[in-house]
């Protein structure tokens, strides 16, 4: 929704521009993708503790979100 109408300005300045911005996009997911791929696993070495606050605050945000997402959908 954000990127098409960028990726047309972009391209409207010059085709190099848009290809650009969407290679530049798919770059910058794929290698933070990969990054959480390898620091997530190194998070069970410092104990359950820490595993369990992070599993914590992870159900806290997925909550927030969830809430924001309903508060959006019924006041728009």
């Amino acid at each position: 929704m954000i990127l098409g109408p960028m990726v047309l300005g972009a391209w409207n300045h010059s085709p190099t521009t848009g290809i650009t911005l969407v290679a530049g996009f798919y770059i910058t997911m794929v290698s933070v993708m990969v990054g959480m791929v390898l620091l997530f696993p190194s998070a069970r070495t410092l104990g359950p503790g820490v595993v369990q606050t992070l599993i914590g605050l992870s159900a806290v945000a997925l909550a927030c979100l969830g809430v924001y997402q309903l508060w959006m959908g019924l006041h728009p």
